[in-house]
């Protein structure tokens, strides 16, 4: 890739900055010094950058973006938010893609056929991977011609696990490729990328590993009794909701002395006084007898009428 046709940088850089994520080293990128390029990606970098400056954008993921509202709809990468699609939207410099896209007026296809065929198919784990490899096509021939030129790696750790294991190896790759081809390549203090993996087998017997592979079963023996105390108090809250449960049941329906009556369960709307299993005539018969006797009540009739009865049977 050569810088003819783009524009990759300010006018007479000498070095390119690749820029990335991690908090330890991002800030550092030397913005403001005009002899570095800037190139940057991921949309955790363009808040940065967007107060900054960045030269040149790489972006190699399927590109589906949010539209405004619509977060986590199907079809889109809630990561591509429609603020960075705005900040892709407007920038000025090129936009390495994937596939041109039509709403990003400065994207640019990543040369995917050359880089391989350059360089073989082993080493593209990220998109820094690409970001080097395309910088070392850039400046190897200026350092060929005896031009002093360099890379430099801000934000760039690949401490995560999952990077770890298989992007870092691929970075140091194209660092040491960068390196043969006489480009100085400069990392912050704060930045870890180019630490060896543990050697296999030999690295077991150093003090240190063996210090801290006790210090790790402690932790993970730690863990598991911790995990076993969850689990039997999440086991011992279910019990006492359970319990709660019947708790509520109880106080809502057996925590009086009334005596259940199916009689009084029925309505004492008039046109509803049927006791439960009488005829209809049975029910008009004990209707009258009711009304009746509160007519009498309500006269005082009702009393001499029971001292009547009671005179009579001598009770």
């Amino acid at each position: 890739m050569s810088d003819t046709k783009l524009k990759l940088g300010p006018e007479g850089y000498k070095g390119i900055a690749i820029l990335g994520t991690a908090s330890s080293s991002m800030a550092l990128a030397p913005f403001k010094d005009m002899s570095w390029a800037i190139w940057a990606c991921s949309p955790g970098a363009y808040p940065i950058c967007a107060q900054n400056r960045s030269d040149v954008w790489f972006e190699p993921h399927r590109w589906l973006p949010t539209p405004p509202g619509q977060f986590g709809s199907p079809g889109t990468k809630p990561w591509f938010s429609p603020e960075f699609h705005t900040f892709l939207a407007e920038h000025n410099g090129p936009v390495f893609m994937s596939e041109v896209q039509s709403s990003i007026p400065m994207s640019v296809r990543i040369p995917f056929e050359a880089l391989i065929e350059k360089y073989g198919p082993y080493f593209w784990t990220s998109t820094v991977a690409y970001m080097i490899a395309m910088a070392i096509d850039v400046l190897a021939p200026r350092a060929a011609a005896g031009e002093k030129v360099a890379i430099g790696l801000w934000g760039i750790d690949m401490a995560a696990t999952e990077e770890w294991s298989y992007q870092r190896p691929a970075c140091q790759h194209f660092i040491g490729l960068a390196k043969s081809f006489g480009i100085d390549v400069l990392l912050p203090a704060e930045s870890d990328l180019m630490r060896p993996p543990t050697m296999y087998g030999i690295g077991e017997l150093n003090q240190r590993h063996i210090r801290l592979s006790a210090r790790r079963a402690d932790i993970i023996a730690n863990i598991n009794q911790l995990q076993a105390q969850h689990d039997d108090i999440i086991k011992k809250t279910m019990l006492l909701k359970g319990s709660l449960g019947e708790l509520d049941y109880v106080l809502g329906a057996w925590s009086d002395d009334i005596t259940p009556d199916i009689k009084h369960s029925v309505s004492y709307a008039r046109e509803y006084a049927r006791p439960a299993g009488a005829s209809a005539a049975e029910a008009k018969e004990a209707k009258e007898a009711k009304d009746e006797r509160e007519d009498k009540e309500s006269t005082g009739a009702y009393v001499q009428s029971i001292a009547d009865k009671e005179s009579k049977t001598g009770t």
